[in-house]
């Protein structure tokens, strides 16, 4: 498994040229070359994005964002991606009206749609859940109604998400095994003021179970994420990006 950096983990310093040039420094000085792209303001313009990370040696292995601003801005995510060399558009978050049976066979109609959309583009959709997206209605997963009715679709893993939902990490990534085209490592660790997110590797999930299953399924990538800190983004960031080199140098 290749690790890397999901951008959107930066936000506050993506909005400007400015943000995103100190956002691909800091990141291959922390030694990493592949990254997710998402939540960098649409007013950067994609050739810019793409300058900075080419300056550095960074390439993206997939754009994000939710469902419906994709499909918004699908023009937008098509160019960045083909500029930077991306081979997926990740869409997240089942949208509230395709709650229920009949909302998710459209939702499911809707990604298929999207799929022949970016064919052409030489482009792949997968779909990033929530922790909400695992909750059962009816005593059904929707996420599995979507993997058993959206034949060949893939899954961008979030390993925080699946095990907030109450779904050990390993068992998610054996349940879909084949079908994870990447997977996100996320951490948490309770406090005073509630749960805080902390560097992948330093909080409360059991993550040796899930690298083991990563390995065994042959999940081709994986990104650490933190999106709030109680410190500096970059340092938080560079401890997580070390323990997941680590963890998959073994």
């Amino acid at each position: 498994m290749i690790p890397g950096i999901q951008i959107s983990s930066f936000r506050p310093l993506l909005s400007t040229p400015e943000g995103v040039a100190q956002v691909m420094a800091e990141t291959a000085r922390m030694g990493c070359t592949t990254v997710q792209l998402q939540w960098i303001d649409f007013s950067v313009p994609p050739e810019v994005i793409v300058r900075e990370m080419e300056r550095r040696g960074i390439r993206s292995v997939s754009t994000q964002d939710l469902f419906e601003v994709v499909q918004a801005r699908l023009d937008y995510f098509i160019r960045l991606n083909r500029l930077s060399g991306g081979e997926w558009v990740c869409v997240s978050r089942i949208p509230p009206e395709y709650a229920g049976p009949a909302g998710l066979a459209e939702f499911v109609r809707q990604l298929e749609q999207l799929e022949q959309r970016l064919a052409p583009e030489g482009l792949r959709l997968c779909f990033h859940p929530r922790a909400e997206d695992f909750a059962a209605a009816d005593g059904v997963c929707p996420v599995d109604v979507l993997m058993q009715r959206w034949h060949g679709g893939a899954l961008c893993l979030d390993l925080y998400h699946a095990y907030r939902a109450g779904l050990a990490p390993e068992a998610a990534l054996r349940r879909w095994a084949g079908r994870v085209c990447m997977v996100h490592f996320k951490d948490y660790r309770p406090g005073p003021a509630g749960d805080m997110l902390t560097p992948a590797g330093s909080g409360v999930i059991p993550w040796d179970a899930a690298l083991r299953a990563c390995r065994e399924t042959q999940v081709p990538y994986g990104f650490v994420e933190q999106e709030t800190w109680d410190g500096d983004s970059f340092r938080c960031l560079g401890q997580a990006f070390a323990w997941l080199r680590a963890q998959t140098a073994e």
